[in-house]
């Protein structure tokens, strides 16, 4: 027995064999390893991606968030507009009827006196009459707001318009009105667009206050040529840029008699022509508003497409001489 390899029974690898096998092995290894890393960066970048859409999901939910408490907030400001509209309706009206009799007595008073004014009550009364046109004014702005009227449109010379608000209205010597004098023409409701010039020029002339000033009316050709565009520049004192986007809110004014429906009511007459209003303004230097109002109806527009469309088929259509 003591001649015998106790480890007899293992099979005796050659040394060849025992480094391909590791070298094999080895290799192996490493792919398992490359693997692993691909994998592990692959997890990553998931967990990255995972991160930035919770990230993502997390501004989408403040967005929403904000967005869900303005409209909370738009529509208890338009139920509480609601119900204040339906009492200033009735206080309005209840109050332009007494106004009248007010103003057309203090008309009446002052042709039947008037050789017996002196300079100093003369003053006194036109004070009275400016007082009542201010605030007849903020009636028809309330009633204007609360009740839009029904419409009615045909064309006008917008140099006409501007001509009967400016015979109206009360300049101060201190300022220059510098009005168009193009005869383009829109498709309006002209005493609404009174309405909207009367506001837009009260304002242009409160801005400029007792400086001097102008406030410059131009006309000129939108890019889209069914419509007209309207600038009413002045050279006021401006608006501050944390206020400009608050100057279409009901009741926002920064005015202490205003009734803040002044330009609500200016928007709410040019979007039912069709058209658009905006604002630009530098504060110190002047504001200027742009008015987009349409040229002609909606149906004299569609039926000038349609005659065009339809003569563009017989051109299109038209059959071919033959030649010779």
């Amino acid at each position: 027995m003591s001649g015998i390899n106790p480890y007899f029974f293992i099979k005796e690898v050659p040394n060849e064999e025992i480094v391909r096998l590791l070298a094999q092995k080895i290799k192996e290894l490493k792919s398992e390893k490359d693997t692993t890393a691909a994998l592990n960066l692959q997890l990553i970048n998931t967990v990255n991606e995972l991160k930035n859409t919770h990230a993502e999901l997390l501004r989408n939910r403040e967005v929403l968030e904000e967005q869900v408490k303005q409209k909370t907030e738009e529509l208890l400001n338009l139920e509480r507009v609601s119900m204040l509209g339906n009492f200033t309706a009735r206080a309005a009206h209840d109050l332009k009827n007494p106004l009248s009799v007010i103003k057309n007595t203090s008309q009446i008073l002052r042709i039947t006196l008037d050789k017996y004014l002196d300079e100093k009550s003369n003053g006194q009364w036109s004070r009275l009459d400016r007082a009542v046109a201010r605030m007849s004014h903020q009636i028809d702005d309330v009633l204007g707001f609360v009740k839009p009227p029904k419409l009615e449109r045909k064309k006008h010379i917008v140099a006409n318009i501007l001509s009967d608000v400016l015979e109206r209205m009360e300049i101060p010597n201190n300022i220059n009105i510098h009005p168009p004098l193009v005869g383009s023409s829109i498709y309006c409701d002209a005493e609404k667009i009174e309405i909207v010039f009367v506001n837009l020029l009260t304002n242009a002339i409160q801005a400029i206050g007792e400086n001097e000033g102008s406030i410059d009316i131009s006309i000129s050709e939108n890019s889209d040529p069914k419509y007209l565009e309207i600038h009413v520049q002045d050279s006021g004192c401006g608006i501050p840029q944390n206020l400009s986007e608050k100057l279409f809110e009901p009741f926002f004014t920064t005015k202490q008699t205003g009734t803040g429906l002044g330009l609500v009511s200016c928007k709410s007459i040019v979007e039912e022509h069709g058209g658009h209003i905006g604002i630009t303004s530098t504060f110190g230097k002047g504001t200027t508003i742009k008015l987009r109002l349409p040229k002609e109806s909606e149906f004299a527009t569609l039926q000038t497409d349609s005659q065009e469309r339809a003569l563009e088929h017989r051109e299109f259509c038209r059959p071919l001489k033959p030649q010779l």
